[in-house]
């Protein structure tokens, strides 16, 4: 058994994702229109890794909120929404993009209505500091896709840059579900840095059942990915390739570069984090 799998058998999680997707439903449905048909197409699916993390992290013998898991998957499925839209992406996960279907203009409203109905599902509790905890998450979501596209295409680009990148995009959400239902930050932050790492390594490696886009996209895109840039250190061809270059069998020589190995091994270094971020907690 994975310990994904082990903790999906967790007491009481079942009947939280259930009041949450129940929640997502009502959310999306709000306000009948176009932007709620096509954000309830975006919510179809997904793996609600987010609102999990919210479940997780709550205290012993706290019930973990379920506004707060409500909240944090719209905000992502809103970044979704706007991000397919930026990189052309006609699937995710195998579904239609909301813009593939209904258009540019309907997938920014759509992104749009997410990112405000998350922060009527928070403040509809009361709770100021909750809304608080997910605006600072969702200005750094917009801080992330903006150093993204300075980024791009240069594989000169600083790791630290990287990392940094990964905490804005990824990590602060992941933090933000955990500080949400009572649980440490830090071991958030350091969770989704970590997800971001393992992801942008499947890029070069899984197949679209894993990560939901078509293998090579960020290359394709010029993303700089920590397997990426470090191979662009060994392969001058690869180099070419993350600056605009061919693309053609670039991929092979990334995974015949010592790139994955040491991309993996940082990945390793954040989840030492993680135990210290949770040894610190208890303390």
């Amino acid at each position: 058994m994975t310990a994904l799998a082990a903790v999906r058998q967790a007491p009481g999680l079942d009947e939280y994702l259930e009041e949450v997707e129940d929640g997502l439903r009502d959310a999306a449905a709000r306000y009948p229109g176009l932007a709620a048909d096509a954000a309830a197409q975006a919510l179809a699916g997904g793996k609600r890794l987010r609102p999990l993390l919210v479940f997780l992290a709550a205290p012993l013998g706290a019930p973990p909120p379920v506004a707060a898991g409500i909240a944090v998957e719209l905000v992502h499925m809103a970044t979704l929404v706007h991000d397919d839209l930026i990189d052309g992406a006609r699937l995710r996960h195998g579904r239609a993009a909301v813009w593939s279907v209904h258009g540019d203009g309907v997938a920014i409203a759509t992104g749009d209505y997410l990112f405000a109905r998350a922060f009527g599902e928070l403040a509809a509790t009361g709770d100021v500091h909750a809304v608080a905890v997910l605006a600072d998450a969702a200005v750094s979501l917009s801080r992330g896709e903006a150093l993204q596209r300075r980024q791009a295409h240069d594989p000169e680009t600083p790791v630290d840059s990287y990392l940094e990148r990964c905490a804005l995009k990824t990590g602060k959400l992941f933090e933000a579900a955990c500080r949400l239902a009572g649980g440490s930050g830090e071991f958030g932050l350091a969770l989704g840095i970590a997800f971001q790492i393992a992801d942008d390594i499947l890029d070069c490696t899984g197949d679209a059942a894993d990560t939901g886009k078509i293998p090579g996209t960020d290359l394709r895109e010029g993303t700089p990915t920590l397997p990426l840039l470090l191979a662009a250190r060994e392969d001058r061809v690869v180099r070419r390739a993350l600056a605009g270059g061919p693309l053609e069998g670039v991929l092979v020589r990334v995974a015949a570069t010592g790139a994955l190995a040491r991309s993996r091994e940082l990945r390793r270094e954040q989840l030492e984090a993680l135990t210290e971020a949770v040894v610190d907690r208890t303390r």
